[in-house]
């Protein structure tokens, strides 16, 4: 019998090649030892040092981590508790037989332990941590002793004792379809985690609560209909389930939680339910197989997280509902195919990036109730030709803060309605290929002392339209002024030029664009920076109109 102090890993002494801490007059626990233990270790009932015998109730936290060369460990009666990653990562340990007297299983115990088939819990344990055994791809079954009042096992699928609790389905069970018993109403944290056989699983209407990453990386599971009743679902409950085409969310669902659809490369498109009103971060993270996704009328949706739908290369299609209130950063970030959208009237900041590197948008509207346009809200979308930020009449102030708007470098035009009143340093950059930029405000928005543009407008061939009653305040503010051509908006289509638009502006624009002639900015009658036929129809259009 040998004592031992530590250096590096800290505990109370060794007997035997077995490292223990004291954690009561008379009891120790296993804790870990400088060098991995590996091979067949019997854990002693007893143990003496310094003439007291303690009693082993305890494996502690840790205390087997990583042994990957551990093949067989015997746990004696009396040890009550197993912590958390005691047994983490021994791919080699085989089946253990768990004593009666054990009461508790620490989170992580037993996680990547691949060499496990069967697990037999023994009459006494009352608490198993949710996530004890996840990454164990290897077990077949779960068994239970009849004297246990808190679990028992079904076809080796573990349950609460009541049957109420679905608590683990066994990863490595070989059927392809499940039914659920409809005592059934909560489904545990990972239970269907990593199950890559289950091609169906049929949930019963008594079910109303869905734990975390209940149906994670379930592979093969191609569709899914979740009854109306369930209220909650839990983070990452459909992360990478990588062949999930089809999937029906239950209407009282009131939220979808962080990561839940993330990694979701075959779902194609999803139908949002109406209770629904919070969309936590990183929802849709990477979900390359989502083009659509769609709102059920009078949604409730008030919050979009950060991230929620960032890295997803198919989505196509994003109409916000008006219920939206608030938004996270990011939220469309990198989303190569997103073309068409709308944002909530309702939403009062653009957040950081939220459409950077969405390169497939050409158009985009943001509406007057926005009062901030964040950093790089609308970045490096380069096949955006038109960007509308309020309306001509709009009330209310909007702040387009440092890099709110920049490298859209093939945006044709710029349109800021009334309510834009603050640029700041760099708020509108590089955009070189700018012809039209259109300023509803009275007063010229203010620019901070460093250039609002970039480049300078006077580098740029914009044309900056403006109301006619504020031409003069335009040709004179700082930075604004350096635009090459500033116009009225009113005077657009008064192509002859004689101060009035009528019938002869229609017959000049025609006459000019057979002779191919230098034609007035102001004959861009649709505002879209090239003069053509396209212009005659417009300008016929308003002189209709107007009569």
């Amino acid at each position: 019998m040998l004592a031992f102090s530590s250096s590096a890993t800290a505990y109370d002494f060794m007997v035997d090649s077995i490292c223990y801490n004291i954690i009561g007059a008379n009891e120790v626990e296993v804790s870990k030892r400088d060098v991995k233990y590996a091979g067949e270790i019997m854990i002693p009932a007893t143990v003496s040092q310094d003439g007291v015998t303690y009693q082993v109730t305890q494996i502690g936290n840790q205390a087997f981590r990583d042994c990957s060369d551990l093949t067989l460990i015997g746990i004696p009666e009396g040890v009550t508790s197993i912590g958390s990653y005691a047994f983490r990562a021994c791919s080699n340990l085989e089946d253990i037989d768990f004593p009666n007297s054990l009461v508790s299983i620490g989170t992580y115990a037993f996680q990547d332990c691949s060499s496990f088939s069967n697990v037999y819990l023994p009459r006494n344990v009352a608490d198993i941590a949710y996530n004890a055994f996840s990454f164990c791809h290897t077990i077949k079954s779960y068994s239970c002793s009849s004297l246990n009042a808190h679990y028992r096992a079904v076809d080796g699928v573990l349950f609460s004792k009541d049957m109420t609790k679905l608590v683990a389905y066994p990863q490595a069970a070989l059927a392809s379809s499940y039914v659920v018993p409809n005592s059934v109403t909560a489904i545990g944290f990972h239970a269907f985690r990593d199950c890559d056989n289950l091609v169906s699983i049929d949930i019963p209407e008594t079910v109303t609560w869905l734990g975390g990453t209940v149906f994670a990386r379930c592979d093969n599971l191609v569709s899914l209909y979740l009854p109306d009743g369930i209220t909650h679902m839990g983070v990452g409950i459909f992360s990478a389930c990588s062949g999930l085409a089809e999937l029906h969310l239950p209407a009282s669902l009131d939220s979808i939680m962080n990561g839940s659809f993330s990694n979701c490369s075959s779902l194609a498109e999803l139908t949002i339910p109406r209770n629904v009103s919070y969309i936590d971060q990183y929802a849709f993270y990477e979900s390359d197989g989502i083009k659509h996704i769609y709102f059920e009328e009078d949604s409730r949706l008030a919050y979009i997280g950060s991230l929620a739908f960032a890295n997803s290369d198919a989505l196509e299609t994003f109409y916000m509902p008006n219920s939206v209130t608030a938004t996270g950063g990011s939220i469309f970030y990198k989303c190569p195919a997103l073309k068409n959208v709308s944002i909530s009237e309702n939403l009062s900041i653009l957040g950081v990036s939220s459409y950077n590197y969405c390169t497939s948008l050409t158009e985009l509207y943001i509406p007057s109730n926005v009062q901030l346009i964040d950093n790089s809200s609308v970045a490096n979308c380069s096949s955006l030709k038109k960007l509308t930020i309020g309306e001509k009449d709009a009330t209310g102030s909007t702040i387009i803060p440092n890099c709110g708007i920049l490298y859209n470098n093939n945006l044709v035009r710029l349109e800021l309605g009334a309510n834009v009143d603050s640029l700041s340093d760099y708020a509108i950059s590089n955009l070189e290929n700018l012809k039209v930029f259109i300023c509803w405000a009275n007063t010229p928005p203010k620019v901070d002392h460093y250039p609002s543009f970039s480049p300078s407008p006077n580098r740029l061939n914009a044309i900056l339209y403006v109301r006619r009653a504020s031409l003069e305040a335009y040709r004179t503010a700082p930075q604004w002024k350096d635009f090459k051509t500033i116009l009225a908006i009113e005077d657009v289509g008064d192509v002859n030029v004689d101060g009035a638009i009528s019938i002869a502006d229609v017959s000049s624009l025609i006459d000019c664009l057979l002779d191919g002639e230098t034609i007035s900015p102001l004959a861009d009658v649709n505002l879209d920076g090239d003069i053509t036929i396209a212009d005659v129809s417009a300008l016929i259009d308003f002189l209709l109109d107007a009569n």
